[in-house]
């Protein structure tokens, strides 16, 4: 004979196991880190709900001790842990619509569902003392109280003001999230209809269940589309990087320079043109490098653009080095850029030139990379949009840096004494394998 009671209770044990699951991924995902913890508690509450109503059902008309606690206890959560997801999952909702660092004033309806919420669970509470939503008879059979309904009533009124949250706040959700959204309420509104006709199936926590795995699916989704889209935007930044470094003028004048040293210094014409070889490669590397690289290897690049600046400018440019750890990783060119606007937005700006220096150190749970030079500064209030151009390496550099390092990229500079940039990486990134070029 077909036995309902076990189909139910298997789907529930079934639906606890992939919600575990799915809350378990999300932990390990780069999902937004509040939305992230959101979802991670629906689907463990999600999980703990089908878990207390499996137990709920299975100590249903269970004698004795045991029968009389577990079926209790089990009952309870189950109404608590309602409640709980309600909120949650409004509290979901308003994450995506609205920014937490904006300052946009919210409908009153917002704060409405969560004080419904919580009167909700205020309300189980004292159920458990009153028997206002269910009783138990002798036999530990659960019954539906006179006031059931309010249960019922604070599930209508949050799901009511969150789809009202949806519908006018659409364009701001991605469709999947939306789409997803809309499923925690549709599904348990479609079990409600059904439950009208056939009462025995906890068909609204299996509702639940479904939804929020369709919610953990559709995240996925999402991110995996984000991510694909920062890779492309990333490789876009790279042949950003790479255009902005080999500037045509710079080409020009260095080939100026070779071709006079051909006739004065053939020797050094030979050594500065081995030098700009070496810059010209670093540079390329970069478009096919998706890899942080050593710190050698990216100091050796710097140092063949300094050595031909310093052909060009003689006793103009001084470089001095400090390098106290060099066993670390960093994205290719972003020290470069960094030294070259030193040269060229720094001590070159100065008559008599200047010194630049570069200097690492190990303080703990960073590395500090810092270039410093005693050129002619500049205000933090000045107005940079005159020149945005000489800016684009240190914004290319410092997007890089905290997209593929995890790091922090900061300028300190006085008018007339000089500026300090420091790289400030964290040991505890994850290091990439570095491609052979």
């Amino acid at each position: 004979m077909f036995d309902v009671k076990a189909l139910h209770i298997a789907m529930e044990i079934w639906g606890c196991i992939f919600c575990l699951i799915a809350a378990i991924c999300i932990f390990f995902s780069s999902i937004n880190q509040k939305k992230r913890k959101l979802l991670v508690y629906m689907q463990l509450a999600t999980s703990m709900l089908l878990l207390m109503d499996t137990f709920a059902w299975a100590y249903r008309g269970y004698p004795g001790t045991v029968g009389y606690y577990m079926v209790r206890i089990s009952n309870c959560l189950v109404f608590l842990l309602s409640d709980v997801i309600l909120l949650l999952f409004h509290a979901y909702v308003c994450s995506y619509i609205f920014k937490q660092e904006s300052h946009e004033k919210k409908p009153i309806r917002v704060n409405v569902a969560a004080w419904v919420c919580i009167a909700g669970i205020i309300m189980v509470i004292i159920s458990q003392f009153t028997d206002l939503y269910y009783y138990f008879d002798a036999d530990n059979i659960y019954h539906r109280n006179t006031f059931y309904p309010l249960s019922v009533a604070v599930a209508i009124i949050t799901m009511a003001i969150d789809c009202s949250l949806l519908i006018q706040y659409h364009r701001r959700l991605n469709k999947l999230i939306l789409i997803s959204m809309v499923s925690y309420i549709i599904f348990p509104a479609m079990s409600a209809v059904l439950l009208l006709f056939y009462y025995g199936i906890s068909l609204g926590n299996i509702a639940v269940a479904i939804s929020m795995i369709f919610m953990f699916a559709m995240a996925i989704v999402v991110q995996s589309k984000l991510l694909r889209r920062k890779e492309r935007e990333l490789y876009d930044l790279k042949i950003d990087v790479m255009i902005s470094q080999i500037k045509p003028h710079f080409i020009y004048n260095t080939l100026t320079a070779i071709k006079y040293m051909c006739r004065t210094n053939p020797q050094q014409a030979e050594e500065t043109l081995d030098e700009f070889a070496g810059y010209l490669r670093g540079n390329i590397d970069a478009l096919t490098l998706k890899e942080n690289i050593p710190f050698e290897r990216e100091l050796e690049h710097v140092k063949s653009y300094l050595a031909i600046e310093k052909k060009r400018f003689g006793e103009r440019v001084n470089v001095a080095y400090d390098i106290k750890v060099s066993d670390f990783l960093l994205p290719p060119i972003t020290l470069q850029p960094i030294v070259e606007n030193a040269v060229k937005h720094g001590i070159t700006k100065k008559l008599e030139g200047g010194t630049i220096r570069i200097s690492t150190e190990d303080v703990g749970e960073e590395y500090v990379v810092r270039v410093e030079d005693n050129g002619v500064g500049f205000s933090s209030d000045c107005n940079r949009d005159k020149d945005s151009r000489k800016h684009v390496g240190i914004s290319n550099v410092r997007s890089r840096i905290e997209s593929m390092r995890g790091g922090k990229l900061n300028v300190y500079s006085v008018p007339g004494k000089g500026t300090t940039v420091e790289l400030r990486l964290p040991k505890n990134a994850k290091k990439s394998t570095i491609k052979n070029s």
